[in-house]
């Protein structure tokens, strides 16, 4: 099995990184990352680590290229951009306080079902179509003091915000031209982005969206006055299934009944490509849209459940590699931090990839303690001990408490 630090080798040969001292603490933070117990923070960092409090802090403020890095983890893991691959959107709220603290402000937190004060993430993250893996690329701190509404054209919002990252990236996700986000991403300012840019968003709209029918060509009547386009609104509590298209059910839950449309949307002032998706135990229903008019129906749905992935991504990184833990106040170093603890569970995924036996994060993480701590005891021994940390014995110690391979 390759070592982390092997790995990481690899990555800074491809991506240039020619300082060594960055290249050594590196390694020893995403050593560290998994086999500390406890927060990761700076002054917990310094208990398992020869390294002292300020050397952490030192080095949070330091640049690094993360974009560049996560890129070449991809490619290691095996993620060839000529193959289907997607673009997904999402924000995470982070818990922090402090009046010194960048980007403190008041935040949506899908958890509390309410806005809380504290941080938040913006994240845009690949997924791999065929295998169904996320990888984040990109996280970005929200900065505080931005109206969480859509704002005119004029106004600089959260809004703008997120639109500024996905341009900023656009030069790295040239193949990619597929993006999916949820609901809150269904706004006029993303809508004229992304058709500016030559990309397709499939979303998901309200339950009540005002959408209208579009008639299938503008027949002259004789009478005066403009043809009309459009054939009435769509009636959401007694919808007319005749004027939808049937695909059936979905291929991954049969429960999922599909119908589509091309509908116009007046709010948006343009058509989508409508998917209805109807649970036929619960009779209700949600409502995708892509700005790709002929995209097939199924295609954006297969897209649209491809987008929860990236909720693993938060998940594994709140749970294992700190992301809720950063001690520091700078802007800098939140972002070192926040970006470094997303890093991470893209280095354990190709780990997983270079070796199938890694069942689960948590053994994983508890084999990576396990390691750490053998080698501090037998350091610990006189100059003459020796020891092969793949010897029988010592791999028993080394796995002690992981989910062993059947």
């Amino acid at each position: 099995m390759k070592s982390i630090k092997e790995i990481l080798e690899t990555i800074f040969a491809r991506i240039s990184v020619r300082h060594k001292w960055q290249q050594d603490f590196l390694v020893e933070m995403f050593e560290l990352i998994f086999s500390i117990q406890g927060r990761v923070n700076f002054e917990n960092l310094s208990r398992y680590s020869s390294l002292n409090e300020s050397t952490f802090r030192r080095n949070f403020s330091k640049f690094f290229d993360w974009v560049r890095f996560n890129i070449a983890l991809m490619r290691l893991g095996g993620l060839d951009f000529c193959e289907p691959v997607i673009a997904a959107m999402d924000c995470s709220f982070i818990s922090k306080s402090g009046s010194k603290t960048f980007g403190v402000d008041k935040f949506w937190s899908g958890v509390a079902a309410q806005t809380k004060k504290g941080l938040e993430l913006s994240l845009l993250a690949l997924i791999h179509v065929a295998s169904g893996k996320a990888w984040a690329l990109d996280a970005t701190q929200t900065p505080a003091g931005l109206s969480a509404k859509e704002g005119d054209q004029s106004q600089y919002t959260r809004v703008n915000f997120y639109i500024e990252q996905i341009l900023d990236l656009l030069p790295q996700l040239k193949h990619v031209k597929y993006f999916v986000a949820d609901g809150y991403y269904a706004k006029s300012k993303i809508f004229k982005v992304f058709n500016e840019i030559n990309k397709v968003l499939i979303t998901k709209l309200r339950p009540d969206a005002n959408l209208r029918y579009i008639l299938p060509e503008i027949k002259r009547t004789g009478k005066k006055g403009r043809p009309s386009k459009y054939a009435g609104k769509v009636n959401w509590k007694e919808l007319d299934l005749s004027k939808w298209i049937d695909i059936g059910t979905d291929f991954k839950y049969p429960h999922l009944h599909i119908y589509t449309q091309v509908l116009n949307a007046p709010h948006f002032k343009m058509d989508f490509k409508v998917v209805m998706l109807l649970n036929t135990n619960t009779n209700k229903y949600i409502v995708l849209a892509s700005t790709q008019l002929d995209l097939d129906a199924r295609l954006i749905v297969q897209y649209y459940q491809l987008r929860f992935q990236i909720e693993f991504l938060f998940r594994d990184a709140k749970q294992f590699t700190g992301l809720n833990h950063c001690q520091a106040r700078a802007e800098e170093k939140l972002d070192f931090h926040f970006n470094l603890s997303l890093a991470a569970i893209n280095l354990v995924n190709v780990l997983r990839i270079l070796n199938p036996t890694v069942k689960s994060m948590n053994s994983f993480v508890r084999k990576a303690y396990n390691t750490r701590l053998v080698e501090m005891l037998f350091s610990q021994l006189s100059l003459n001990a020796e020891f092969n940390l793949n010897q029988t014995n010592v791999q028993k110690i080394v796995n002690f408490g992981c989910l062993h391979p059947s």
